[in-house]
């Protein structure tokens, strides 16, 4: 079955790469958002979930996005997709300056220090007002249309999760769990231990600064409070747990599955959603401590030592 996993999941991408043509409207918009979640859960996954570094300051790289693409596009003229290419480009290399001294910590300090440099970054972009337009924000002036935004991110969220596919059973993949397990002990075996963080830090600062310059230009205006909102960093580290931290296809359950009871809680139970959203997380984690997919993985192999 795992050998013929990338099969399966290019056969699910292009069945939902054709849905265009036989749904419209609320269903497209939906899943293009879920999408969107799916793509940023899944690089905060790659990163924290393999290694067990807990990244609070991943909504860094999402608002550096939106700010790179945003300035390319209004003062220097690029066109959308240079500037979201040069947006990713940014945020790899700022990940790789931050990640060199920040991923010499260990515990909660890295976790401290990434959520510092995410406050620190917005009160620039705050006060910067000349380049950043300051708390008043940004507004794009070029868009995509709704199909086009729903492909790339459907092409984004398979590449991050075929990213990890792969990844999972690579000498980086091993390495990655041997960190998480006990870094010393991978230290002590040979592994580049810090080397290996800087890079699954670098790739998942990439897609999400790709994801962030998208979905700004989406949305046509950003401001520092809303594009480095911790909200975001929040709402990845649940999808994480939910589905199931470490795992290839947790950010996919994860994401949808919130979104999925954000979206019917919130139509119907509009000022107490977020209480019943609460209590279903608790729930999860309390029941199911290696999230849905871990839950479902072991009753499958329940279900084939019995047969």
């Amino acid at each position: 079955m795992k050998k013929y996993g990338w099969l399966i999941g290019l056969g699910a991408v292009g069945l939902l790469a054709c849905l265009p043509f036989f749904k419209s409207g609320y269903a497209i918009n939906f899943l293009l958002i879920v999408f969107y979640w799916i793509g940023l859960t899944g690089c905060w996954n790659f990163m924290s979930g393999y290694t067990g570094y807990i990244d609070f300051g991943s909504v860094t790289y999402v608002g550096v996005g939106s700010y790179v693409a945003g300035v390319l596009t209004l003062k220097a003229g690029l066109p959308l997709f240079p500037a979201v290419l040069l947006a990713g480009l940014a945020t790899f290399l700022l990940a790789l300056m931050v990640g060199w001294p920040t991923l010499k910590l260990r515990g909660a300090y890295f976790a401290i220090a990434t959520f510092a440099l995410a406050e620190a970054l917005k009160q620039v972009c705050e006060e910067w007002n000349s380049l950043t337009g300051g708390g008043s924000g940004l507004t794009y002036s070029l868009r995509l249309d709704d199909l086009t935004y729903y492909w790339i991110y459907l092409g984004l969220a398979a590449g991050v999760v075929g990213m990890t596919f792969f990844t999972d059973r690579s000498k980086m993949g091993y390495a990655m769990k041997a960190i998480h397990q006990d870094e010393q002990a991978a230290a002590r075996v040979g592994i580049n231990t810090h080397w290996i963080k800087i890079r699954a830090y670098g790739q998942s600062a990439f897609f999400m600064g790709l994801l962030g310059s998208l979905e700004a230009s989406r949305l046509g205006y950003i401001t520092p409070v809303d594009v480095f909102n911790v909200h975001i960093t929040i709402k990845m580290v649940i999808m994480s747990l939910l589905g199931g931290m470490g795992t290839i296809l947790g950010p996919v359950i994860g994401a949808g599955f919130l979104q999925v009871i954000e979206d019917v809680l919130g139509t119907s139970f509009l000022n107490w959603y977020l209480v019943f959203i609460g209590v279903i997380i608790i729930l999860v984690i309390m029941f199911m401590p290696k999230g849905i997919s871990g839950a479902i993985s072991q009753r499958v192999a329940r279900l084939l030592r019995k047969s």
